[in-house]
């Protein structure tokens, strides 16, 4: 349920270090849960099998710490996720190798194993596999990454619960759900199955550019935290300069009522000073023209996957993960299909190598001219 209480987040200067214990200490005491005696599910972005230090997943330092305060309170914790990766065994992997196995300190659970069929309220997917834990749960801690996105332009809080779908689900949600506005709709669905009682983000070391995983590691030293997903999303959106209604995930939630979302009626709490000169993914266009194409998106103006044959390795991720079966490989390189590609962004998300660019001419023109427009205002 949305908090009937007036809307707060809460912004901290943060590293990775020591001091970042009293820094979640201090949120637990502003968001006080009843843990004791209760199961907890810790919900981190484990997306791929990244190291920490590349700004792709939520940091080991931030498991660790917020599962010391739960266990601590008397909470018997659980830590998993579902990341983009198909199969059990690489989401085991991917969680061992982003460091969140260790930091959970034997409380790391593969959830993907238990996956329960439920119905969804959206008109683009009536159905859709979550874990089971997401829904049994008494309490659901969400810990995003601040990360741009090529398709959603933005990764917070909303889009991190999109973890509680198993396997390949995902790519269904992307197979029917082919724009960036409908896709949203499914997002802020999910969402709403199971909102996590509270959202702490992971904004230490954030990503810019063309994330959620191959992007540039930004350094903003903070974490932020509310009890609402949707109020945090907007407080961050409006820290990096971005309007509402050019990030549709945002957008819908606000409309939809699943949280407050202008900034002027949130209780900021601590100093949230403006991100200057972050870098959007090639795929965003700001200001009203954005919000326009975002929801009128056509083929040929949307970014289309282009494979660096200089990168690939053959790998046949992007292959496996591709919702509409687009992306093939010849003399062990990726080659995508344009003309059916969806622009879903799956296989430059998860690609290990860095290897697919978004390139459309007319799309990147229009965006590098309004961008310039806007910077000499």
């Amino acid at each position: 349920m949305i908090p009937s209480k007036k809307a707060r987040v809460l912004v901290a200067e943060a590293d990775y270090s020591d001091s970042l214990g009293r820094v979640i200490e201090r949120i637990f005491q502003a968001f006080p849960l009843d843990v004791a005696g209760r199961t907890v599910l810790v919900k981190p972005n484990i997306l791929a099998p990244h190291d920490p230090d590349k700004g792709v997943t939520t940091h080991p330092r931030v498991v660790e710490e917020v599962v010391r305060c739960l266990a601590g309170a008397g909470a018997t914790v659980i830590v998993g996720d579902n990341p983009g990766v198909g199969g059990y065994g690489r989401a085991a992997q991917a969680a061992e190798v982003a460091g969140i196995v260790a930091a959970a300190g034997g409380c790391y659970e593969n959830i993907g194993t238990d996956p329960v069929r439920v119905d969804l309220a959206c008109p683009w997917v009536k159905k859709v596999t979550i874990s089971r834990r997401v829904l049994t749960a008494d309490l659901v801690v969400n810990l995003p990454k601040l990360k741009t996105h090529g398709l959603t332009v933005f990764t917070g809080a909303i889009k991190n619960t999109f973890g509680y779908v198993v396997g390949g689900d995902k790519m269904k949600v992307h197979s029917v759900a082919v724009t960036p506005r409908r896709f949203a709709e499914a997002l802020v669905e999910i969402h709403r199955l199971r909102p996590p009682d509270l959202n702490i983000m992971d904004a230490v070391v954030a990503m810019e550019g063309n994330g959620p995983s191959n992007g540039t590691p930004r350094h903003l030293n903070r974490i932020l935290a509310s009890d609402n997903a949707a109020t945090l999303d907007a407080v961050c959106l409006h820290m990096l300069g971005v309007k509402r209604a050019t990030v549709p995930t945002v957008d819908i939630a606000a409309k939809t009522g699943l949280g407050e979302t202008d900034p002027a009626k949130i209780d900021i709490q601590g100093h949230l000073n403006p991100v200057p000169d972050f870098q959007f993914p090639s795929t965003y266009i700001p200001g009203m023209t954005g919000v326009l194409l975002n929801r009128l998106l056509s083929r040929r103006l949307a970014c289309v996957p282009e494979v660096l044959a200089e990168k690939c390795v053959g790998c046949g991720i992007c292959v496996a993960h591709c919702p509409e079966k687009v992306m093939t490989l010849k003399n062990k390189a990726a080659h995508p299909d344009p003309d059916r590609c969806i622009s879903c962004y799956c296989c430059q998300e998860l690609c290990p190598e860095d290897a697919i660019r978004l390139s459309g001419r007319w799309l990147r023109l229009l965006r590098g001219s309004l961008l310039r427009l806007k910077g000499k205002k």
